[in-house]
């Protein structure tokens, strides 16, 4: 219901050519904003610049955010923006597009930075729990080792 009144609103709100062209300019704008922003957050994890890939989160949350917003105004006019403005209608499409390719190899990228990380510090973790494993043999010849709980560890981020 709540999805229906957004739609008739916003098909109500654009009256003109200038203001469904207006209108899919802003999300354009914001479209290559955003896949500029994954790009070099792409670029710096590839890089391992991690701490300078982390000071774009902020950038990249804002506009996606924005970014919803205006989809979801475009969604509900779009009837009315294809009808008056179709040449920008395609070229958001290519740039709907482009912003797709960019997200998927960043989540590529980023799923990988974060498996790595996740690998190194179970890594690190059995070091640590393996060398306090002490290394002598009970009375029945069997090692007296239980296992314990893993290793505790902290990881600071001003690194």
């Amino acid at each position: 219901m709540m999805a229906q009144n957004s739609a008739r609103n916003a098909q109500t709100a654009i009256n003109s050519e200038g203001e469904a062209g207006a209108l899919v300019d802003r999300i354009v704008e914001t479209v290559d904003r955003l896949n500029a922003v994954m790009q070099q957050e792409t670029k710096l994890i590839r890089e391992a610049r991690l701490s300078e890939a982390g000071k774009l989160v902020e950038d990249k949350t804002t506009l996606a955010g924005l970014y919803q917003r205006e989809l979801e105004a475009v969604r509900a006019a779009a009837s009315v923006i294809g009808r008056l403005v179709p040449d920008r209608a395609q070229t958001l499409r290519t740039r709907l597009a482009g912003l797709q390719e960019t997200m998927s190899v960043n989540l590529a990228v980023v799923g990988t930075a974060r498996a790595v990380a996740e690998d190194m510090m179970r890594t690190v973790a059995d070091e640590v729990t393996r060398r306090e494993r002490p290394s002598v043999y009970g009375a029945g010849g069997q090692m007296n080792y239980r296992p314990a709980a893993p290793a505790a560890m902290s990881v600071s981020r001003k690194s």
